[in-house]
């Protein structure tokens, strides 16, 4: 049957830790204050929170800010109650965030002297997820003594390390956004794409009429940046060719910023015949025209009280792929102005043929307020012999929907 598109249904909000149990966990890091903030999204997310601190944490931060910002007290010292019992049945995944370089010594080496440490060494005999965010100086992240107690955790399948921002000469407290969604994929899914390569172009291209003048669309990236997000957060590692994006990327990909659609195409074309890539996903806008003779100069508006210029096309950048290295599973992306799904998904499959990939996101973007520079789209998943139309819907649950194709399809 063919869905009207004011036959949509109504927007939902995005909670993608709802009812999940969450132990926090504080370290003595200057870097703590961060938390506060990040324990405030994690609850709006949908998360059930529950905080353990550190005895030398309290010289940083108070319990009571912390039971503002959660609801329940925080728990400190032991009482004999076997709280770190009580914590492992209660929660799903403890995250230490931030932790430091003692807290990380004491878990790896199964020294449980604070109600902290033995909790999540009391995690790990249970089978749960655990997550550390070492955040240090760099002459301690940089120490044998780290590396060492590092790698002991990350060997172990039920440990994950999310790594710090590097930068100004320490590894910092990244992001929130970026901190907020690594949780959220490790909760909800885990690392299910180590050792996995995938590259990601998102954003808009602008084309130059003059040296202050463009041509462009209303991308803002978001796609193409969940999109990274949710991938690297899920253990990929992942190249972002992005244009002159309106967010900003995510801190823990490579990163390989363009401005033109030709520059676009060329980094293409290059990291595809350099690399082997598990999947591309081109969830970027590139500029379809560009400018026949571009102006050197600044079009004088005195001297001219109108002005025609004349376009030419651009090139289509998934078409530079690499062709004798191409990309285990290619996605394409195809933003369409259509009356109904039919319609979109017919358009895609067409693409689907055009640049030899094997899923087109089809989008809508006719609707105001949906698709370019929203939090919303309405989108269908299509292959050369089935597709699915989910509506409108929100960006994130695209994005993992996606993901979660790649993880079955590589």
């Amino acid at each position: 049957m063919v869905r009207i598109l004011s036959e949509l249904p109504r927007r939902e909000e995005y909670s993608p830790l709802k009812n999940r149990r969450l132990l926090i966990g504080l370290t003595a890091s200057s870097s703590i204050y961060r938390s506060i903030d990040l324990i405030r999204k994690l609850i709006r997310m949908g998360a059930k929170i529950k905080v353990v601190m550190t005895r030398e944490s309290l010289s940083l931060i108070t319990p009571d800010l912390v039971e503002w910002a959660t609801g329940p007290k925080p728990l400190i010292e032991f009482t004999g109650r076997a709280e770190h019992i009580e914590l492992t049945n209660w929660a799903e995944a403890f995250i230490i965030v931030p932790a430091t370089l003692n807290t990380i010594a004491k878990i790896a080496y199964g020294i449980g002297d604070q109600l902290l440490h033995l909790t999540a060494i009391t995690m790990m005999g249970a089978g749960k997820k655990l997550a550390i965010l070492p955040t240090m100086n760099m002459k301690l992240y940089n120490s044998p003594q780290y590396r060492e107690a590092l790698n002991k955790l990350a060997s172990y399948s039920n440990v994950s390390i999310i790594n710090p921002l590097i930068d100004e000469g320490k590894a910092k407290f990244p992001p929130l956004d970026d901190v907020a969604h690594c949780i959220d994929a490790l909760v909800n899914r885990g690392r299910d794409l180590e050792g996995k390569h995938i590259l990601v172009t998102a954003g808009p291209t602008i084309e130059y009429i003059d040296p202050v003048r463009i041509i462009t669309n209303n991308s803002s990236g978001l796609m193409g940046v969940l999109l990274a997000r949710e991938a690297v957060c899920r253990g990929a590692t992942v190249d972002l060719v992005h244009g002159p994006l309106r967010i900003d990327p995510p801190y823990n990909v490579n990163k390989y910023p363009v401005t033109t659609t030709a520059q676009m195409a060329k980094t293409i074309s290059k990291l595809t015949n350099e690399k082997q890539y598990d999947a591309a996903i081109f969830a970027a806008a590139p500029a379809d025209y560009t400018v026949l003779s571009r102006s050197r100069k600044k079009i004088s508006t005195r001297e001219l009280g109108s002005l025609v210029i004349r376009l030419k096309q651009t090139p289509k950048t998934v078409k530079f792929v690499s062709r004798n290295n191409r990309p285990k599973l290619m996605i394409i992306f195809s933003a369409e102005t259509i009356d109904n799904h039919l319609e979109l998904v017919e358009k895609a499959r067409n693409k689907l043929v055009d640049y030899n990939a094997d899923l087109a996101i089809a989008n809508n973007v006719s609707i105001s307020g949906i698709g370019f520079s929203s939090s919303y789209i309405d989108a269908c998943i299509v292959s050369r012999d089935s597709y699915e139309c989910m509506g409108v819907i929100r960006k994130e649950v695209l994005m993992r929907k996606i993901i979660d194709l790649i993880k079955q399809n590589i």
